[in-house]
């Protein structure tokens, strides 16, 4: 691996940081799909930030099979800019790839490879510039805040968050690296999702009366999720599309022989909650309605039951329109472009929950993210590259262009 920023052409004019090309590949090629350990590369981050002589520390999560990492360069007493990506990257079984999808390959002007837009892209253009903020970084600290699991609903940022917001001054901006198209989003909401096992009493379709049915009820269950989700649609923000609250049914699965009275479902359901709304009155409602036909079904049988699993819970982001740093950043970008509001959600909602000022921007494009073929383009990387290094000359001690 390349220590220096020497630009590459693609053979289309595009330049691009051959160390950033190199650090890419390099991360790319860690197959650090959520089901498994994500040791291996956290443990390439620290040794990379080690040899610039930054100090890294890892937080691990229970079974000490993950961590999350955080690292600072600069001026620890001072306010400054958190820079925030996940290690993990989705699965790709099942996917129709036309190259090996842990293997970096270059193809008319594209990076190909799992994880390159979603978001390892981002991650090795930090990297690449670990040097530049080393040198720049006197007059404010940039903060490196790795985390993993995030494709599992942001499961493992809650710990790393925490840690960064009790540092010796919380970071005045956090950026979090999700593919963008390099656009600055503000806002998007938040998701809570559980699976719903429905535990009744099996027996002879004949004398359903001595039986207790689990698919009717998960049948209600998901009625009456539909009817809680067609009378939240009456609070909106223009901002977001569609402009109103969601819960959709994901799935719902159960029984076997017609003849035989079903003693097993299963329902998976999502809510995405526009900022603004009273979350904590959403769920009670839904757990209001789970209660209710729980009661029901263990009218008919006393064995059964309803068991409600957690499967991700993140909040919204909601950063003002007007924040400063915000049309600063576009302007780094070379854009005029006001910040613009996502449809997906991104561990920044912790972020901002946590009190800490949030903003979105990454290379690629979240199109691109979980498919076959996953890709971001080296003009994309050249751009990102470009602005971390205007972020790093902003932190310096008297900058030209402050991003604060």
């Amino acid at each position: 691996m390349k220590d220096n920023m020497r630009p590459v052409e693609d053979g289309g004019g595009v330049l691009t940081s051959s160390h950033t090309l190199d650090i890419l590949s390099d991360l790319i090629a860690f197959d650090s799909v959520s089901s498994r350990s994500n040791l291996p590369i956290i443990g390439y981050i620290a040794d990379y930030l080690s040899r610039h002589d930054v100090e890294s520390r890892l937080i691990p999560n229970a079974g000490g099979d993950k961590a999350s990492l955080l690292a600072t360069i600069g001026p620890s007493h001072r306010p400054g800019l958190a820079l925030s990506a996940h290690t993990d990257v989705v699965p790709v079984e099942g996917q129709n790839w036309s190259s090996a999808p842990f293997t970096a390959t270059i193809r008319e002007g594209k990076l190909f490879g799992r994880g390159s837009s979603d978001m390892k892209g981002f991650l090795a253009v930090v990297l690449a510039a670990v040097p530049a903020f080393v040198r720049c970084a006197t007059g404010r600290p940039v903060h490196l805040c790795f985390s993993y699991d995030e494709e599992l609903g942001c499961a493992g940022a809650p710990d790393l968050v925490a840690a960064t917001a009790a540092l010796r001054v919380p970071p005045a901006l956090c950026l979090v690296g999700e593919p963008t198209s390099l656009k600055v989003g503000r806002a998007h909401k938040g998701k809570f999702a559980n699976r719903l096992v429905v535990t009744g009493k099996g027996g002879h379709s004949a004398l359903p009366h001595l039986a207790a049915n689990a698919v009717t009820a998960a049948a209600r269950l998901a009625c009456g999720l539909e009817a809680i989700g067609a009378e939240l649609t009456s609070a909106t923000n223009d901002a977001f599309d569609p402009p109103f609250t969601t819960v959709h049914v994901g799935s719902l699965h159960g029984g076997g022989a017609l003849n035989f009275v079903p003693d097993l479902a299963v329902l998976e359901y999502e809510v995405r909650t526009i900022p603004g709304v009273d979350v904590a009155a959403i769920k009670a409602r839904i757990a209001a309605l789970v209660d209710e036909v729980r009661a029901d079904l263990k009218a008919q049988a006393s064995v059964a039951d309803i068991r409600v699993e957690p499967i991700s819970d993140y909040p919204g982001l909601d950063t003002p329109a007007d924040l400063v740093a915000a049309a600063r950043l576009s302007r780094l970008l070379g854009s005029n472009e006001g910040p613009v509001t996502l449809a997906y959600g991104t561990e920044a909602g912790l972020y901002f929950e946590a009190g800490i000022p949030t903003l979105v921007c990454g290379p690629g494009n979240i199109d691109r993210a979980h498919k076959p073929d996953e890709w971001v383009g080296l003009d994309e990387l050249a751009s990102a590259d470009a602005l971390m290094l205007k972020l790093a000359e902003a932190l310096g001690d008297n900058p030209t262009d402050p991003l604060f």
